[in-house]
């Protein structure tokens, strides 16, 4: 029965991992293309364009981020996959109608409505945790994490090879049939854990707000906010800066592209290994060692010589820093109980999603002052964020024996 519950838990995670991959691909299909689609929507000048796309691009992760805990909350008390199910219906619903619109206005309203519905974040990773021992609950978040990085780099390159071959409208079906795949994905071949009937009950009677009382819930949220806001800082002004080290206007894009993915291959490469030494190490440790190292790799980008030394510096700030968010989301999944998890990493994404949200506004405002300013402001904020972990959050200690759904036990208990 132990081998059998095993090999489930383990087809969970890549059934999760699988649907993570193919929603948060498809999501980012449109991003190389949405301007271009505002302009066919009879949108103009350029600047009108241009402040509309940000609009549209900005308001989905917002809303998600502001869902996040609801969906969390909703999923804790009436189940993980039926909450899931729904969203991924709701999801080809709207991209359908998106295909279809006929001005910028409803697709602001669709942008908005995939928004509230954006809670596959959090039922991911606790649908991908669900059941796991402490030893194994950083494996399956670094396989979450490793899914929505490698989208980043994935999604945005086959979006702009779509939408050249079949056209815009369609590539928004294409996203959609990406989405029912994952559907399918999800419905035929996730089990989901049987659910403690007094666990449940202690979900429904805790408040959306408890969580917040919890010990080292607070300062992880901050942690949560600030790496993700590093890890999205920099990329408004990769153009300018390429540029600036000679990378003819021609070839920005793809230059800028190139860099980007190498970046996110690196990340996800970091969220998977990391998630793995977990089994061995305290997270808490990793994640120190995670932070430094992002600082000693993030600074030197600010006087980067070449395209070739940035591309370098790219890829040794993914290995480095990219596995952060999954070594603070490996310890918000030990520190909460099982009955309340979801609802915990809904409130953990959404501090990801607003500093990753935030991050290119300040990135701009900074450029004011000095182009290169935010890499100084990055590994200042990965320096000190690393200086404070030993008051700020436990010392989680790895060990395959405790029992699945435990709230955390510290090195310090």
């Amino acid at each position: 029965m132990t081998a059998r519950r095993g090999a489930s838990l383990e087809r969970n995670q890549y059934v999760t991992t699988a649907v993570v991959f193919v929603v948060f691909t498809g999501f980012a299909f449109v991003i190389p293309f949405l301007p271009l689609f505002v302009r066919q929507l009879g949108v103009e000048p350029a600047q009108r364009v241009a402040a509309w796309s940000g609009l549209l691009l900005g308001i989905t992760p917002l809303l998600a981020g502001l869902m996040a805990p609801v969906w969390g909350r909703l999923a804790d008390r009436y189940g993980q996959k039926p909450m899931a199910v729904r969203a991924l219906v709701a999801y080809v619903v709207a991209l359908l109608l998106t295909a279809a619109v006929r001005d910028v206005w409803q697709l602001l309203a669709l942008r908005v409505a995939i928004g509230l519905f954006g809670g596959i974040g959090p039922l991911g990773l606790a649908m991908a945790t669900a059941g796991c021992s402490r030893a194994q609950t950083g494996r399956a978040v670094g396989l979450i994490q490793s899914a929505q990085i490698l989208s980043a780099a994935v999604g945005p390159l086959t979006g702009g090879l779509l939408a050249d071959l079949i056209g815009i409208r369609q590539t928004f079906v294409a996203t959609a049939l990406a989405c029912a795949l994952a559907l399918v994905l999800l419905v035929c071949f996730y089990e989901e854990q049987p659910r403690d009937a007094a666990a449940s009950g202690a979900a429904k009677r805790r408040g959306l707000f408890d969580l917040l009382a919890l010990r080292y819930v607070p300062a992880l949220l901050v942690t949560l906010f600030l790496v993700n806001f590093v890890g999205r800082s920099f990329t408004p002004i990769l153009p300018l800066q390429l540029q600036g080290l000679g990378v003819p206007t021609q070839r920005l894009a793809g230059a800028t592209g190139t860099l980007i993915a190498c970046y996110a291959v690196a990340a996800a490469v970091s969220a998977a290994g990391l998630g793995r030494l977990t089994r061995r190490f305290s997270a808490r440790t990793l994640l120190f060692a995670s932070l430094m190292g992002g600082a000693l790799a993030v600074a030197p980008m600010a006087w980067a010589p070449s395209y070739a030394s940035m591309l370098l510096l790219a890829a040794a700030l993914g290995l480095t820093s990219g596995g952060a968010l999954t070594l603070c989301y490996t310890i918000g999944g030990l520190l909460v109980p099982q009955a309340v998890r979801t609802t915990a990493f809904g409130f953990f994404s959404g501090a990801a999603l607003f500093g990753g949200a935030l991050s290119p506004w300040v990135a701009g405002e900074l450029v004011r002052f000095d182009l290169h300013a935010i890499y100084y402001v990055d590994a200042a904020l990965y320096a000190l964020l690393a200086l404070g972990l030993g008051a700020a959050l436990p010392a989680v200690a790895p060990s395959a024996a405790s029992a699945p759904g435990d709230a955390v036990r510290t090195q310090e208990d």
